[in-house]
């Protein structure tokens, strides 16, 4: 059963919405993931911006917020392109000063959140599940074409929660390093999320 959202996405909206999007960075210096994903549905033009890390595709022309298939396969936001079946795959985490790293770690550096593990644990599954030929059909249905081309982004965290240059430059790696279905599985915090959606819209403006 399809169950993509069409969107006709408005850039003049979008840019609305990143202005409203970035009060909320501003007023809120940590978060739940509920309280940000909450946000964001409040903003589909500029949660569609997303679509734009799919390289060489047009505007994203369908989305989903909480995308699931028979309540086993989860994700917090898909956004793509139907007619070049290219599409992201987000997993949000929350924007707390334990979301990246967490307290514990050795003398030199603190280990890897739960919180970043268990969203990164959500891409790898989604991975699986697209690859594989038992959930074939159900993919089909769901993404409302065959052979979908997926990238996979998890949001978690903001920069000041990152303590070091050590831990800015592991987190730099892990988001431009990691390999999933021969695609990087990209990690972003909430201000390099911003960021990214605002250089998109600066880029539109100016091929405008």
């Amino acid at each position: 059963m399809a169950q993509l959202q069409k969107i006709n996405l408005d850039f003049s909206r979008a840019a609305a919405e990143l202005a409203e999007f970035r009060k909320f960075l501003q007023d809120n210096t940590t978060f739940s993931e509920r309280k940000v994903v909450a946000e964001l549905k409040k903003r589909p033009h500029l949660s569609c911006l997303i679509g734009f890390l799919q390289p060489s595709v047009p505007r994203a022309d369908a989305y989903k917020f909480e995308f699931q298939i028979q309540g086993v396969f989860r994700a917090d936001l898909v956004v793509g392109n139907l007619q070049f079946k290219r599409f992201v795959l987000v997993e949000f985490e929350g924007g707390q000063d334990t979301s990246v790293f967490g307290p514990k770690g050795t003398n030199q550096m603190r280990d890897w959140s739960r919180h970043l593990e268990h969203g990164f644990g959500q891409l790898v599954d989604w991975a699986w599940a697209i690859q594989d030929a038992g959930n074939s059909q159900l993919f089909r249905s769901a993404f409302e074409c065959e052979d979908p081309i997926v990238l996979y982004l998890l949001v978690c965290g903001r920069d000041v929660a990152m303590k070091d240059g050590t831990e800015e430059r592991r987190f730099a790696w892990r988001s431009q390093s990691i390999i999933l279905d021969g695609k990087i599985a990209t990690c972003l915090t909430y201000d390099g999320l911003f960021r990214f959606l605002e250089s998109t819209l600066e880029a539109i403006k100016s091929y405008h």
